[in-house]
């Protein structure tokens, strides 16, 4: 059905003959600009959820989360839907594919970052430089 009604709306604006309906400006409203406040992670809520605001707000302004008392902004990421092994913001695996974080019924596997004053980083460089390890939190 959804095929077939998509083929009529083409073949009415081809025609000239698509119904044109003007929208109400007293109900129109502006989506803000995404700023850094917005893209604060709360690793407590659903795994969706926060993989939602990475992608999101990626790649500007980035989401952010903390480290060591530092900011760090994550910008590529995979969902994990398995139950987490550890509480909310827990790192619990660290690989040369990423490092994965528990969120409140899921996790997520980390793969690009930006520690605070640097440069976006693959997580296989700041797993290095950084010395992160499994145990660690974030938040």
């Amino acid at each position: 059905m959804g095929v077939e009604a998509l083929s009529e709306a083409i073949q009415l604006v081809k025609e000239g003959k698509a119904p044109r309906i003007p929208q109400d400006d007293s109900q129109a409203t502006y989506e803000p600009l995404c700023r850094e406040q917005h893209g604060i992670i709360d690793w407590t809520k659903p795994a969706q959820e926060v993989y939602n605001l990475i992608r999101g707000t990626n790649p500007q302004p980035g989401a952010s989360t903390t480290w060591r008392g530092q900011r760090l902004k994550i910008f590529d990421c995979q969902l994990i839907k398995s139950a987490p092994i550890g509480a909310p913001g827990d790192v619990t695996s660290v690989s040369e594919e990423g490092f994965v974080v528990a969120c409140w019924d899921g996790s997520i596997m980390v793969k690009r970052v930006q520690p605070a004053g640097g440069g976006k980083i693959t997580t296989a460089e700041f797993i290095k430089n950084a010395n992160l390890k499994q145990g660690d939190r974030l938040g």
